[in-house]
């Protein structure tokens, strides 16, 4: 089974042989008593309602500071990237409200509470036709997911097979997005 959790504690769950794998993109660059094997690269996007003042001229930095944010809590979901593109640009990271789960974020979206900065696979164009995505490749740098297992722990065949299984359809997914117009 699968269990949804913060980047630490995922880790805390594999050093104490409670969890067989992790899969997160926080929390993995600096442990030596881990296999760390990059899955799949991603970029955020800030979600705003379609009516949203950000979508009539070119996004930056200022202006989304500009407005109240909403995203991950610190230690999610490329919460770390965010944070560093906002500090090298002398910009304070002012964020109204932080989520584990980007469907929250996107719900106080909708509310009108700010703008939403999720991770871009988060967003789902026929569920979310009220909301706009914007690309912000071009400001924050791009995340990588990561599989992470104890170097000295036995995978059995079924887990082997599902990371092969991921591995793959990342390695897929990148290269439709290589050749896409």
């Amino acid at each position: 089974y699968m269990v949804q959790s913060s980047p630490g504690e995922i880790i805390d769950l594999l050093h104490h042989h409670n969890a067989d794998i992790a899969i997160c993109t926080e929390k993995l660059e600096h442990d030596d008593k881990l296999v760390i094997m990059p899955c799949y690269d991603w970029h955020h996007i800030a979600v705003v309602p379609k009516a949203h003042p950000l979508i009539t001229t070119p996004i930056s930095l200022e202006r989304l500071a500009s407005f109240p944010l909403l995203t991950y809590l610190p230690g999610y979901t490329g919460y770390s990237n965010i944070e560093k593109t906002f500090s090298m640009a002398g910009l304070t990271l002012d964020v109204t409200l932080s989520a584990a789960d980007s469907e929250v974020i996107k719900t106080y979206v909708r509310l009108g509470l700010g703008v939403g900065i999720i991770a871009s696979k988060a967003y789902e164009p026929d569920k979310d036709q009220d909301l706009v995505a914007l690309n912000l490749s071009h400001l924050i740098p791009p995340s990588r997911t990561k599989i992470a297992y104890l170097k000295q722990q036995y995978l059995p065949s079924y887990l082997q097979y599902f990371i092969s299984e991921l591995l793959e359809n990342a390695m897929m997914e990148s290269s439709l997005e290589c050749h896409s117009p």
